[in-house]
């Protein structure tokens, strides 16, 4: 495509890219590409067609403030535009900037919950804009910003939507709801096995590292579950449970039927209510001790018991209470004093400098799904390792004693992990996905994530510009294996669910789009 928007310099588009620009340009669509295949370039050039045929403002939104940022920053790139009609919105602008700027930018970036707010208390006028991009569309569900920003948007007729995801997920109810909320007309699917695209895609290997339970967890869990399955009978003596199915799913959804109840006159039940909510909290535990180990299970405990919040104060009073809580306390206060490592620990240092021994400028991730054990592991890596250099990057939200990283410090220990200072990124979620994270040369799960849209973003991390391969590590006999095959089971689903959508998507009927305009003079009053 020849567009005089388009900065010639950074975009050579592939093929894959130009054959999903000529048809998402036109209609309002859905894009599925994998990570790390250029989607936003795809975004660049559809807003550049909108720009130049004069249909208006465009509005690139995206979930988190980082991904606000990089996104930013690539469009400064890829557009041929002044520094100043391209502008950012993260919440951290007030409102008076936002509203100038709203008026004199010709595309903005923002995470969706600043154009909701402002949509709401009329800082912004959404019939200004002839496109919005929707980054990470799977999110467009329920009550999420997205949702809102769309209905306002279609409502007023304008050019065009382009929504783009790797992942759209496996459950079918979703994938309708998605595609309903943000108006879509057409679905586009590429795999890596895409005619167009399969000459771009490097190989991915995935491994399972399978792992003996430490005996530290074996010799605890059956207090823990003694515990769980105290708790479980007392709701089963009184007829509260009558499922076998004892699921955290199942037990949560009990806690407001019971209220219910209550309120309506049968008062007793009141008192079942903290043992639903002791049960439910006994069973993070278990997961905790089965995947991370003594040291989480023990932390999360002591936190239950040392807080001065009224539910878990009657969570840690019917712990008390049971005869084995205090020889669980004591085996796991002996572990978590006498244990250095875990199995799990030393699997991710081993594989890792299996990789930086025969390549000391390879780059690795290690994804935990809890902050705390992205401390201890980064801790043991830079104990135990002289190959690895290791740093921690986890979101911007403080957690109790554990204070968050803003944008600034985020930005900074990603360009330190590109330039080298470090080679092993330790992460949580904030790093799977979208962000412009350096191509790795292997991705490590410390534990599997039952997640099908997490599981593939976090694959994504490798493989961009070289073969790469992926390590999921995973204690046998707990829970593990059933979210490692959760995530498979649902990955299967989601490619049946978008091969549905490729071949039949019929979507509802749209709604009458205004026509292009074409370019009027601007008169005084006119600042845009």
């Amino acid at each position: 495509m020849d567009n005089p928007l388009l900065s010639k310099k950074v975009i050579e588009p592939r093929e894959y890219q130009t054959n999903l620009y000529d048809e998402a340009v036109n209609q309002n669509t859905l894009i599925v590409l994998p990570t790390g295949l250029g989607k936003t370039i795809i975004a660049a050039m559809v807003i550049a067609k909108i720009l130049e045929e004069g249909s208006g403002k465009a509005l690139f939104m995206a979930p988190t403030k980082p991904l606000v940022g990089q996104h930013y920053e690539t469009m400064k790139k890829l557009l041929s535009l002044n520094e100043n009609e391209i502008t950012k919105f993260t919440g951290e602008v007030d409102n008076e900037d936002r509203l100038i700027k709203w008026v004199s930018s010709k595309v903005v970036v923002s995470t969706p919950q600043v154009v909701s707010n402002d949509l709401r208390n009329g800082t912004v006028d959404i019939s200004k804009f002839g496109i919005i991009v929707f980054d990470e569309a799977h999110r467009a569900t329920g009550n999420y910003a997205y949702v809102h920003v769309a209905s306002s948007y279609l409502e007023a007729r304008k050019r065009l939507i382009l929504a783009i995801t790797a992942s759209p997920g496996g459950d079918r109810k979703k994938f309708d709801e998605v595609t309903k909320a943000l108006g879509i007309e057409k679905v586009l699917i590429k795999d890596e096995n895409s005619p167009d695209v399969k000459k771009y895609v490097n190989e991915i290997k995935l491994n399972v590292v399978k792992i003996r339970l430490p005996k530290s967890v074996t010799d605890t869990s059956p207090y823990l579950k003694a515990l769980f399955n105290q708790l479980v009978n007392k709701l089963k003596s009184h007829q509260i449970l009558r499922s076998t199915n004892m699921s955290r799913k199942v037990l949560a959804s009990k806690i407001p039927d019971l209220i219910e109840r209550a309120k309506a006159g049968e008062k007793a039940l009141f008192s079942f209510i903290p043992y639903l909510s002791a049960a439910i909290r006994i069973d993070y535990a278990i997961e905790y001790l089965e995947s991370q180990g003594v040291q989480i299970a023990y932390d999360y405990i002591m936190s239950i018991l040392n807080s001065e919040e009224k539910t878990l104060k009657r969570t840690a009073t019917l712990l008390r209470n049971s005869d084995d809580f205090e020889i669980l306390m004591t085996k796991l206060r002996s572990c978590v004093e006498t244990e250095k490592s875990s199995p799990k620990m030393k699997a991710a240092m081993d594989l890792s400098e299996e990789v930086l021994s025969q390549n000391p400028e390879s780059r690795i991730i290690v994804f935990t799904h809890f902050r705390k054990t992205s401390d201890i592991l980064t801790s043991y890596f830079k104990e135990n390792s002289s190959h690895i250099r290791p740093v921690r990057f986890v979101g911007q939200a403080s957690k109790e004693d554990d204070e968050g990283m803003n944008q600034k410090m985020q930005e900074e220990i990603l360009n330190d992990f590109r330039q080298g200072k470090y080679n092993v990124l330790v992460a949580t979620s904030v790093a799977e996905e979208g962000l412009d994270i350096p191509s790795t040369d292997r991705v490590i799960f410390y534990e599997p994530v039952p997640s099908e849209i997490r599981s593939i973003q976090r694959r994504g991390r490798t493989g961009r510009k070289h073969a790469g391969d992926v390590f999921i590590l995973l204690y046998e006999g707990s829970r593990d294996t059933g979210y490692y095959y959760s995530s498979l089971r649902k990955e299967t689903s989601m490619k049946s669910n978008i091969k549905r959508y490729e071949t039949t998507y019929e979507p509802e009927k749209p709604k009458k789009r205004a026509e292009p305009k074409k370019k009027e003079k601007m008169d005084l009053f006119d600042f845009e």
